[in-house]
């Protein structure tokens, strides 16, 4: 139990839930009123970034226990990870935000476990496309084309949270998946799609966490500094190999080489620090999915205490 001061628990036992932190919510209203939304204030209210003391080594207590449930889901679930990074403002009217949904079905069906930012855009794309697995394919492209035709977070945000209320509980209890999410852009929404959230106060540990457990491979879709930042930090860990080698794939090659040119950076970067063949590129889901076949074994965490867990991916990072 949170004491009557702080609204969240120091020391949780389990990963968060959707349901849980929505907690006060009601069709009609916005994220302000659900637990989530009252610890975004308390966090704004105790210092922001930079808490006192008492609330600082809280919330790293906090972080703590987090590390602990994501390693004991982690090992329980027994899935190689794939990570999806991409942009927070892109809306599902967006082509790239429908190919991230296809692609995460996919990927789920064939037996990964996806995980995002747990936020809106391309993170959201992730958590639906995963939560959707087994949906057919008119029935995706009819959730997505609700949330298009939904008005947009920024300009209404207890509407769009109630067209995707209603598709996850058409499709309840949907498919396994994981959101990483961070208690430092205030306001910002749960996804409505993960099944399990990890979520945190320290968005250092939560980034470098992100990173850490996509051990299969990072798929990037357009975004902005945030992605950009992702890309570099999953390009050091494979040059140095802190985690093995996995796979980089890209989507959109307009975003990725001509817009922007990183790919075409990256990919001279990574020639040079010995990484090119884990690099691609493609504009449809099918040809990333090339990069990541069907799953036939299951990650070695046997045996393995899950705090023994946390220290080997703390401790390579």
């Amino acid at each position: 139990m949170a004491d009557a001061d702080r609204p969240y628990v120091v020391r949780p036992d389990r990963l968060y839930t959707r349901d849980f932190l929505m907690q006060g919510w009601r069709p009609g209203e916005d994220h302000s009123v659900t637990l989530d939304g009252r610890i975004y204030d308390y966090v704004k209210a105790h210092g922001g970034r930079a808490p006192d003391m008492d609330e600082g080594l809280a919330q790293r207590v906090h972080d703590h226990f987090i590390d602990v449930a994501l390693a004991t889901f982690l090992m329980r679930t027994g899935r190689p990870v794939v990570g999806i990074m991409g942009g927070s403002t892109a809306t599902a009217a967006d082509g790239n935000y429908r190919r991230v949904v296809r692609l995460t079905a996919a990927l789920n069906r064939r037996g990964y476990l996806v995980v995002s930012g747990g936020g809106l855009g391309i993170m959201e794309a992730a958590n639906l496309g995963a939560y959707l697995a087994d949906a057919s394919d008119t029935e995706r492209d009819d959730a997505v084309d609700a949330l298009g035709a939904a008005p947009p977070w920024a300009r209404d945000a207890a509407g769009y949270m109630g067209v995707a209320d209603g598709i996850r509980e058409r499709f309840a209890p949907g498919g396994t998946n994981l959101a990483i999410p961070t208690w430092v852009t205030a306001g910002e929404p749960i996804s409505q799609f993960a099944s399990h959230i990890a979520k945190y106060f320290s968005n250092s540990i939560r980034e470098d966490g992100l990173l850490a457990v996509a051990t299969a491979g990072i798929v990037f879709a357009p975004g902005g500094a945030g992605t950009m930042q992702e890309i570099f930090q999953d390009a050091a860990q494979n040059a140095y190999r802190v985690f093995g080698r996995s796979p980089m794939a890209f989507l959109d090659r307009q975003h990725y080489c001509e817009e922007t040119a990183l790919y075409p950076a990256l990919t001279r970067q990574a020639t040079r620090l010995g990484f090119a063949d884990l690099l691609s590129i493609a504009d449809e889901p099918g040809q990333i999915l090339d990069r990541f076949p069907i799953v036939t074994t299951r990650p070695d965490l046997e045996d393995m205490p899950p705090e023994m867990l946390v220290r080997r991916i703390r401790n390579r990072g």
